[in-house]
């Protein structure tokens, strides 16, 4: 803003001084060379104002030392000094257009970039892109394998009768064949355009102009991404750019959630395939351990702890990239399953009841008996909450305490889990969701983890549509808030 300010008083400056120098004195300058100054400035403001304003005020100087009096040159002079200014306005204001039409669609990109949920991306595209072109409404449909269809992957704005009309043929919709074939196109009137196979279905939608543009990926066009204004020619030359450009980041995107799903399936197939052999692994050498098989000597019996130890934190670690991954890749398993949080909360806390005194660790629960029921998964929120709840357990020190709590707060429920144990240092809370990130003060002291829990909780969080706050000091303790939106979770 003070940039702009500054830009302001320069051209308001100059300006000036070109009105009262040119109105007070009388230039005997040919016409053309009075002006050539003065216009040279403007090459010089498209640059800088600085220089600009610098350089027209030498102008003007220069046009001052030469005057002699004739009023008769006083007009064109001053009409040529102000002409300079305003277009050299216009080109810094075009500038910082095309500035902000950058940054916009920086932003944007960011948002779209964000996400790797295969299921998430299409609605961050359709979003962004009617808030990038202020439209009405937007829709993306992909090419299907057989070449022949497209399939609706996400709309935003649109009627459900509206978007409820299965594949797309393509052979009978010039507009998609146009747009397939890498052009973009636009329907100004869908009321009068012929091009439009449905207008009075259009009409009843409140669809009056249509802006179509192609999703390229290197010379192959995957799908077409639309925009839809209720206002005939609505969209401008600045918004065809900017679609243009999302789309060619959407594109990336897409990329990007089909290669992260394909990791995850990999992932979990592989983890899978390891459970069982490492469960079979863990039996064995507890029956060895246990003496079954036959007496151990102690060298005998340290070797097998050791290798039970790193046996079961691998099958821990193994079970986390299974729920990781399923929750990643799945839907929430028991959708629109109507549940209470404080029975989940219950649950968890007599489960880790045993562990916690085993540690000498203080385990409460204080839910409000009134909460409302949420709606969503109790298998995925069960294991939210036991991640939780084991971490905090798990990095309490003897003598300490945790407290599982749920409550209603404001339009939501909130789920709250605090500690009184060793903390989070100040540089790991950005990258406490990372997958694998253990804190420093956690591999320090040598407790041992996967670095999975907290990124169950996100991911199961998220697609739950709840947010969750972390607040610690090392040392000291640490307290994570889950806030569950009324009516679902």
């Amino acid at each position: 803003m003070s940039e702009q300010r500054t830009e302001r008083w320069l051209w308001i400056g100059g300006t000036a001084a070109a009105w009262a120098a040119t109105t007070a004195l009388t230039p005997t300058l040919p016409y053309v060379t009075a002006v050539y100054c003065p216009l040279v400035a403007l090459g010089s403001l498209c640059v800088s104002p600085v220089y600009g304003a610098a350089l027209g005020v030498a102008s003007l100087a220069a046009s001052i030392a030469l005057t002699r009096g004739d009023p008769a040159h006083a007009l064109p002079v001053a009409l040529g000094v102000v002409g300079v200014w305003v277009a050299a306005y216009l080109a810094a204001r075009r500038r910082r257009d095309e500035q902000e039409d950058f940054e916009r669609i920086l932003s944007l990109v960011r948002h779209i970039s964000s996400r790797l949920d295969p299921a998430e991306v299409p609605t961050a595209i359709v979003r962004t892109a009617r808030e990038a072109t202020g439209a009405k409404a937007s829709s993306l449909r992909l090419l299907a394998a057989d070449g022949k269809t497209l399939e609706l992957r996400a709309a935003e704005g649109l009627s459900r009768t509206y978007m409820d009309k299965g594949p797309v043929d393509v052979r009978r919709t010039p507009i998609d064949r146009k747009v397939l074939q890498g052009e973009i196109v636009t329907i100004h009137d869908a009321a009068t355009d012929p091009r439009v196979q449905y207008p009075h279905e259009a009409h009843e939608e409140g669809i009056a102009s249509v802006l179509c543009v192609p999703l390229k990926r290197k010379d192959d066009v995957i799908g077409v991404l639309r925009v839809y204004s209720a206002r005939p020619r609505q969209f401008s030359g600045r918004d065809v750019r900017m679609l243009v450009a999302l789309s060619d980041h959407a594109v990336i995107a897409l990329r990007q959630a089909e290669l992260h799903r394909a990791t995850l399936t990999f992932m979990r197939k592989v983890t899978h395939e390891l459970r069982a052999p490492l469960a079979a692994i863990g039996s064995y050498l507890k029956v060895l351990l246990e003496g079954i098989a036959g007496s151990l000597t102690q060298q005998q019996t340290d070797m097998l702890r050791r290798a039970d130890r790193r046996t079961t934190l691998l099958l821990e670690e193994v079970n986390d990239l299974l729920s990781l991954s399923r929750a990643r890749l799945d839907k929430p398993s028991e959708a629109n399953v109507e549940f209470r949080l404080p029975a989940v909360v219950d649950g968890v806390v007599s489960l880790m009841k045993p562990k916690a005194e085993a540690g000498g660790v203080a385990l409460g629960v204080e839910c409000a008996a009134d909460l409302p029921p949420l709606v969503g998964s109790p298998e995925d929120i069960e294991e939210l909450v036991s991640n939780l709840v084991s971490n905090a357990v798990k990095y309490t020190p003897s003598g300490g305490s945790v407290m599982a709590s749920a409550k209603l707060n404001g339009q939501g429920v909130l789920l709250r889990v605090s500690d009184t144990g060793i903390g989070i240092p100040a540089d790991d809370l950005p990258r406490l969701f990372n997958e694998f990130h253990r804190c420093t003060n956690v591999r320090q002291s040598g407790i041992e983890g996967t670095g999975l829990g907290m990124a169950i909780v996100k991911t199961i969080a998220d697609r739950h549509h709840a947010e969750v706050r972390v607040e610690s000091e090392e040392g000291k303790g640490t307290t994570i808030e889950v806030r569950f939106p009324l009516g679902r979770a």
